[in-house]
């Protein structure tokens, strides 16, 4: 094992990092995607640091495929657009570059952020103090739990650690960077991410944590609904949706995400997995894991289907798209669906009532029926030049 050294606030000289070499972390480079290998390259080739950072490194430690390879670096968003001619800066939040390297396929770019920088809502925070660029040892400090702030180099092949985050994955521990219930304050999705990884790992749920929970839920509704939707799309698309929503049942954290499918297992004393949307998870799971996962823009229909076909005085309604429409959007609070979801729900709703529905569809026009023998009526001749009805009238001046 190595260590990083580094100047402690008075100055002195402190062990910073550990440094785990290829034999000990045992991370194989061809598991390693070769777009993000080559960004990280292209990076160091430019005098700057760079490495593969968060939830990748955490998979790949455990055995998991990653879904997705973020680098993060020192250099700069502008300066990393300046190396990469298909680079796009993105961001209002705080700035980040997407280095694309097909039409449909990027790599996410941060720039090392200071500690300073709360990671909060948006709308709570000035775009300027979001984007407080800082050290390496700062942005590993500001991460949520200590499983994400691993450093990977896929150059030399070394993992960096700044937090004891290797012997909590060793140990199978779950552990945010500051104390839970400061943690939690600051950013209350950190609740919905702690179950989520601790079932996505197989960790055990420390009480401490969960009791905390508990009490702490009803803050995630202070959250922006676009971040908590974005939370239950990566749960739905994990494989493993039916142990992270069976832990969210027992922490009372799915009342607070779904409180119209958590009044239906409440009306009908039903555990999670015995409910029919229980099932439908588990059969969401299987097909995940088979390599088919579900489309996103279905994944709103996936989670109101069965409440809005139970509906059935919207259903016979003389305009239940448009209240079958505002149904989802009332029953997924405190999410936040978009048109686009809200209209690919309405109508897989509808074609389960009428195979025939089609969105926009309207009633056929009246047919007109021309008694037999009845003379036609001409249609006069608009425009121009022409002679009076008879035909021997003047022409029209």
């Amino acid at each position: 094992m190595l260590f990083r050294y580094g100047a402690s606030t008075s100055g002195s000289i402190e062990k910073k990092a550990h440094i785990y070499t290829r034999n000990e972390h045992g991370i194989d480079l061809r598991s390693v995607d070769p777009d993000a290998v080559w960004v990280v390259r292209r990076l160091r080739g430019a005098r700057f640091h760079a490495y593969i950072v968060g939830g990748a490194v955490r998979d790949l430690l455990v055995g998991r495929r990653p879904k997705d390879f973020d680098v993060a670096t020192d250099a700069h968003p502008l300066q990393i657009k300046r190396l990469f001619r298909s680079a796009r800066v993105i961001g209002r939040r705080f700035r980040l570059v997407h280095v694309y390297c097909s039409r449909e396929k990027y790599i996410e770019v941060s720039t090392f952020r200071s500690r300073v920088a709360p990671a909060t809502d948006a709308e709570a925070v000035p775009a300027d103090l979001n984007n407080a660029f800082g050290t390496m040892e700062e942005d590993a400090r500001r991460r949520d739990f200590t499983i994400n702030a691993l450093y990977y180099c896929p150059v030399e092949e070394q993992l960096i650690d700044y937090v004891d985050a290797f012997p909590d994955l060793r140990h199978r521990r779950l552990r945010t960077l500051d104390r839970a219930d400061t943690s939690f304050a600051e950013d209350p999705v950190r609740m919905i991410r702690a179950v989520k990884y601790a079932s996505l790992l197989d960790f055990p749920f420390p009480p401490a944590l969960g009791g905390l929970i508990k009490r702490m839920a009803e803050s995630v509704l202070s959250c922006s609904r676009e971040r908590v939707t974005e939370e239950v799309y990566k749960i739905l698309i994990s494989g493993k949706s039916e142990a992270v929503l069976d832990l969210a049942v027992r922490l009372r954290l799915f009342s607070v995400m779904f409180p119209a499918q958590a009044q239906e297992l409440k009306n009908s004393r039903q555990r999670l997995a015995d409910s029919a949307f229980g099932r439908r998870l588990a059969e969401l799971d299987g097909r995940t894991q088979a390599g088919s996962p579900l489309p996103r823009p279905e994944m709103f229909d996936f989670l109101f289907h069965d409440l809005a076909l139970a509906q059935e005085d919207i259903l016979r309604s003389p305009e239940p798209e448009f209240l079958v429409q505002q149904y989802v959007r009332t029953a997924s609070a405190p999410l936040f669906p978009s048109k686009k979801d809200l209209a690919v729900a309405t109508e897989s709703v509808l074609r389960a009532v009428n195979p025939h529905y089609r969105r926009g569809a309207r009633p056929p026009a009246r047919s007109r029926t021309v008694q037999e023998g009845a003379p036609r009526k001409r249609r006069r001749r608009r425009g121009g030049r022409g002679k009076g009805r008879s035909g021997t009238g003047p022409a029209a001046g």
